[in-house]
C-alpha cells in the first residue's frame, strides 16, 4: 500500500472581489465581481493532492457554516474522519485579485485556530512509519504537530506559508521537507538570490529537502549535494494566482511520496500551478462549483 498523506490544514470559506487595483488607504472601491469559494491552504492542498493521486487525510476544523466543506472533501475521496466541527466560524478569506490577475487576501483563523493537542494525538495514532504528515502555517500547535509526528518516526513536510516570526520557534531542524516560496525563501534565509539563499538554508538544516518556488522563474529542489530546477511552465492568460502554490505543494507531495523522484515531482507540481493560475478561484478543480 502507498504511504498516506495526513495533512494537518487549514479549510476556509474565499470571499473573491474582481478590482482594477488593490485598495488604497482611505479609498472605497467598486468591484466588478464576488464569488464564494472553498478554500484554504490546506483544504487546497489535499484536493491538490487527491487529484494526482495521492492518498490524503484531512485533519483540522470547520464551523457550522463550513459543514458543506467536509461534504465536499469526503465527495472526492478525502478521508475527513479528523475532520471535527468548531463553535467558532469557519475561517475566511477576502481575496482581492487585479487586472493582472495578482491577489492582496486578509484571512480570519476562526475554527481552524481551534485545534487541541488531543485532537493532534487522535489523528496520529496508529500511523505507519512510511506515512507522511503535511502541515501549514494557518493552524494551531503547529510546532506541537511537527514533534509529535517525528517522535511517532513519521516523516514531515512544512509549507511555511503565511510566514510570521513564530517559524522561526518551529523545531524545523528535523523537517523532511521544507516548502518555500521565494519571498519566505528571502526572510527565512536573511538573503536574496536563489543560490545564495539555498546555501544558506542547506547550511541550517542539513537533513532537509528545501522546494523553494520562484513564480516565473520556476522552482528549485534542493538535498544535500542534489539541486534540480523545473522551469515555469507557460499558463496562456492569467486569470487568478491564488492557490497556485498550494496546487504546486500538494502535487509535489503526491508524487514524491509515491515515486521518490524529485524531478518529475517537480514537473508535475509545476502543470498544476499553471492550471490553478488559468482559472478564477484557489481550488481550480472544483471549476463547476
Amino acid at each position: 500500500m502507498s504511504p498516506a498523506i495526513l495533512n494537518f490544514g487549514s479549510c476556509n470559506i474565499d470571499h473573491v472581489y474582481t478590482v482594477e487595483a488593490f485598495v488604497s488607504p482611505g479609498e472605497t472601491l467598486s468591484t466588478k465581481t464576488y464569488d464564494t469559494f472553498p478554500g484554504g491552504k490546506g483544504f487546497n492542498q489535499s484536493i491538490a493532492i487527491r487529484e494526482a493521486g495521492g492518498s490524503c487525510t484531512h485533519v483540522g476544523r470547520v464551523g457550522k457554516d463550513g459543514e458543506w466543506l467536509k461534504d465536499l472533501l469526503s465527495s472526492l475521496e478525502i478521508n475527513t474522519d479528523f475532520l471535527t466541527v468548531s463553535t467558532e466560524p469557519t475561517g475566511h478569506a477576502i481575496i482581492q485579485i487585479n487586472r493582472e490577475g495578482e491577489n492582496a487576501i486578509i484571512t480570519y483563523g476562526g475554527a481552524n485556530h481551534t485545534m487541541t493537542q488531543s485532537e493532534i494525538e487522535f489523528a496520529l495514532e496508529g500511523r505507519k512509519e512510511t506515512d507522511f504528515v503535511l502541515i501549514q502555517n494557518e493552524i494551531k500547535n503547529v510546532g506541537y504537530i511537527i514533534e509529535r509526528a517525528k517522535k511517532k518516526g513519521l516523516q514531515v513536510a512544512f509549507n511555511a506559508a503565511p510566514i510570521n516570526k513564530g517559524v522561526e520557534d518551529y523545531p524545523l531542524d528535523v523537517l523532511d521537507l521544507l516548502f518555500l516560496n521565494e519571498i519566505e525563501a528571502e526572510q527565512l534565509s536573511g538573503t536574496t538570490g536563489s543560490a545564495e539563499m539555498i546555501r544558506v538554508l542547506s547550511k541550517r538544516f542539513p537533513e532537509t529537502k528545501l522546494i523553494i518556488t520562484l513564480g516565473g522563474d520556476g522552482s528549485i529542489y534542493h538535498y544535500k549535494d542534489e539541486t534540480l530546477k523545473q522551469i515555469a511552465i507557460d499558463a496562456g492568460q492569467i486569470v487568478d494566482t491564488t492557490g497556485a502554490g498550494d496546487a504546486f505543494v500538494g502535487t509535489f507531495l503526491a508524487y514524491f511520496v509515491e515515486t521518490g523522484e524529485a524531478q518529475e515531482a517537480l514537473m508535475g507540481a509545476a502543470k498544476a500551478s499553471a492550471k490553478c493560475i488559468s482559472r478564477k478561484g484557489a481550488t481550480n478543480l472544483l471549476k463547476n462549483f
